[in-house]
């Protein structure tokens, strides 16, 4: 089901507003901050959030990250809440998300989870990762691992060895599976997450492997420079001024190989909810 024009701009406006208390709160706390991923693309393009999205998606380095999880909850407005593990312990999600109190954006596959299910930005903490692409790979394939067994202490997502909790399984292997399962009986979720996190920055100041670029970890297209990341430009994005990775066009073409302005119908993913109140 797609959203109505209606529904695309009220929402659209509820985002810059939640953009705009988190650039409030960095600013506050002198954090720095990024726009990146859909964000980044509807910034180069449109100067604004894409016609079709429906989320915000901001990045901070590791150390800006962990500050922000710790500070903001007291600078934050009335009408916010920053989810994170730390703060709901069955979020499925190892990164943040501002949650908009009062409002409901349920995604289906989450809907069941006793969670703050209020319309979102999402936060997502960076680290350094090796250039060497063996090493780099064997790094993401590791972390992918822990983040299934994080995910799976709330919510199964294949069809092997335990009945399946969403619509369209993920693809996975039955050792894999079995694996998985065997981690979540004996790790507390805690415990996961806090090794989840230690492993995302293992690169972060080392000096015996070279390390050029900031990633996720866990998405292998994601990367970008550190430079662009320690010196961000000022941009217009909507009503508001916004800092996003410099040499925008050059991540955003490594991140997308087939970035383009004009998005066929089909190609326009969004997260479309079960359930939207605003």
């Amino acid at each position: 089901m797609n959203y109505t024009e209606t529904e695309l701009a009220r929402l659209h406006t509820v985002l810059y507003e939640m953009l705009g208390e988190i650039v409030r709160v960095c600013k506050v706390l002198d954090i720095p901050y990024f726009i990146q991923g859909g964000s980044g693309i509807g910034a180069f393009f449109e100067q604004a959030i894409l016609p079709w999205d429906d989320d915000i998606d901001v990045g901070m380095t590791r150390e800006n990250y962990e500050r922000f999880l710790r500070e903001a909850p007291s600078v934050l407005g009335p009408d916010y809440f920053l989810q994170h593990p730390g703060s709901e312990p069955h979020t499925p999600f190892y990164f943040a998300k501002l949650r908009r109190n009062g409002t409901t954006f349920a995604e289906h596959q989450f809907f069941s989870l006793p969670i703050n299910h209020g319309i979102f930005v999402d936060i997502f903490p960076f680290d350094r990762v090796p250039d060497r692409q063996w090493l780099q790979k064997l790094h993401r394939s590791w972390c992918n691992a822990l983040n299934a067994c994080f995910m799976a202490k709330d919510i199964w997502q294949w069809k092997h060895i335990k009945k399946c909790q969403v619509d369209e399984p993920r693809e996975r292997g039955w050792l894999a599976c079995f694996i998985t399962w065997i981690v979540t009986l004996i790790l507390p979720k805690s415990a996961i997450y806090r090794l989840l996190a230690w492993s995302q920055g293992l690169f972060n100041g080392s000096r015996l492997f070279r390390s050029t670029y900031y990633n996720m970890v866990l998405m292998p297209r994601d990367h970008i420079a550190v430079e662009s990341i320690e010196h961000p430009d000022l941009v217009p994005f909507g009503p508001l001024q916004v800092y996003a990775p410099s040499n925008l066009e050059t991540y955003l073409r490594h991140h997308y190989p087939r970035l383009r302005r004009h998005i066929p119908k089909e190609e326009q993913i969004n997260h479309r909810p079960e359930y939207l109140e605003f």
